[in-house]
């Protein structure tokens, strides 16, 4: 049996891929998830997918997981990152040594800096299977079935494959690799880009200099660049590899968060000028790479790395650069984290 921690999308959409893959599961709904479940009791659609949860699934609150996770033999964590280490340490007693844990949950935690997977074995134990699911795994694409890669990464070859294994069917490519240190570090910092790329086009919406241009799409090109750079330097800085940033995890991951993602869409909204909180409003839901810009800086600090995407969205979020006024500013800021590192000196 395969408990999936959290009804939210992403829990959802495992669920349901999971079912239709024939396995039995269990979906542990947390507080957060009272809409969700009496949508599927009520067979109206999820609130955040909007399409209505099939399959032979069962649903049971959090208070009841123990008994869930000591019977599984894979657990999927599917938690916002705020919810990871209360909902580990909960369930920590209950584990099984055989039990995989698969972490769709994805970012650094704010105040430690530690990655969902750091986190789960430092509350599960360093002998624990920890595997963490990486790429471009939009929740509603998912549980459409349409067609999906995602990287299985875990140092423990079995637990990955295993995992592999099991989402793998005709709708899901899996692949698998023993970096987790470069999955997680692109799970997170994608959002980071993400931000930057969003606001860059929303810029595009307030300020031209020629008008054929509408889109900065150079602008937008050059950033999601930058923000490569920065991945390849901060996961290597920790231990990753440049290969993983290059892949689903990283390149991959990166691309669907710009066109489709919540972090896309909230950079877009800052930069066609709303505030943090009016963006927030909009976007009515978790926007991740608020407080991965602030681990990140953080991180860029402890290992001396520039990571200039990073802080242009942090100064970008400090500042609320997203009035009027601030339009030439912001450019320049873009201007300034750009060119750098490309320009060349003329021969």
């Amino acid at each position: 049996m395969i408990a999936v921690l959290g009804a939210g999308a992403m829990g959802s959409a495992m669920a349901t891929h999971l079912a239709r893959n024939g396995e039995a599961v269990m979906v542990l709904a947390t507080d957060r998830d009272g809409a969700a479940v009496q949508a599927w009791r009520d067979g109206k659609p999820h609130p955040v997918l909007g399409v209505v949860i099939d399959g032979d699934i069962e649903f049971r609150p959090l208070s009841r997981a123990a008994e869930a996770v000591r019977d599984a033999d894979m657990v999927i964590v599917a938690v916002a990152s705020p919810g990871l280490v209360p909902t580990l340490s909960a369930l920590s007693k209950s584990a099984t040594p055989d039990t995989i844990w698969v972490l769709a949950t994805k970012g650094w935690q704010e105040d430690t800096l530690l990655s969902p997977s750091e986190v789960a074995t430092s509350i599960l134990g360093p002998q624990t299977a920890v595997v963490a699911l990486a790429g471009p795994g939009l929740a509603s694409e998912i549980i459409a079935a349409s067609p999906t890669a995602l990287l299985c990464a875990s140092r423990s070859p079995e637990a990955r494959r295993a995992v592999a294994r099991v989402l793998s069917s005709p709708s899901m490519l899996t692949m698998t690799t023993s970096d987790i240190v470069g999955a997680e570090t692109a799970s997170a910092y994608k959002n980071v880009v993400a931000i930057a790329v969003g606001m860059a086009e929303g810029l595009s919406q307030r300020f031209t200099r020629s008008a054929l241009v509408r889109s900065f799409t150079n602008a937008r090109a050059a950033m999601f660049a930058q923000g490569m750079l920065d991945m390849v330097q901060l996961a290597e800085a920790r231990g990753g590899r440049a290969a993983t940033i290059l892949g689903l995890a990283g390149a991959g991951d990166l691309y669907v968060t710009c066109v489709g993602g919540r972090n896309g869409r909230f950079g877009q909204l800052m930069g066609s000028g709303a505030s943090t909180q009016q963006a927030l409003r909009a976007i009515n839901s978790t926007v991740e790479g608020i407080a991965n810009t602030r681990v990140a800086v953080a991180l860029a600090d402890r290992y001396g790395l520039e990571l200039r995407t990073a802080r242009a969205v942090d100064l970008a979020l400090r500042h609320e650069l997203t009035d009027e006024a601030s339009v030439s500013q912001m450019l320049q800021l873009f201007t300034d984290t750009m060119w750098p590192r490309y320009a060349l000196p003329v021969p």
